[in-house]
């Protein structure tokens, strides 16, 4: 499946929609929706972009998630390592990255002549 959207709340729907032709838990669903909305926000917060595509694709038991964007290289999924102990400690800003790396199995970061793409393998 594979979504030329433009606004989060149209990658919501969209994740909606991969949800129920796949038939997954409610679980499985949040971790996929988190991900994506992490990493869209992220993306056009930080970046100069304001377009993103958005892919879901079932790979066994897993959902990747790819997500591209035409722009000058940004990397959405590398967070800073946390100056504080406890999460309850710490403030704004890199928290959702730090969920998206403890849901994900596998994080990929490619750049290709102002083409970002990142690929994120969720387990479900």
């Amino acid at each position: 499946m594979i979504l030329k959207l433009h606004s989060l709340p149209e990658a919501v729907e969209a994740v909606n929609r991969y949800c129920e032709q796949q038939h997954l838990q409610p679980e499985s669903c949040n971790r996929v929706h988190l991900v994506c909305e992490e990493l869209i926000v992220n993306l056009l917060s930080y970046s100069d972009s304001e377009n993103f595509n958005l892919s879901l694709n079932p790979v066994g038991k897993s959902t990747e998630i790819i997500i591209s964007y035409q722009g000058e290289k940004f990397n959405p999924v590398v967070s800073r390592k946390p100056e504080q102990k406890s999460l309850e400690d710490m403030q704004f800003g890199g928290l959702g990255l730090v969920l998206v790396n403890s849901l994900a199995t596998k994080i990929e970061y490619r750049y290709h002549q102002k083409q970002s793409e990142n690929v994120i393998k969720v387990i479900l």
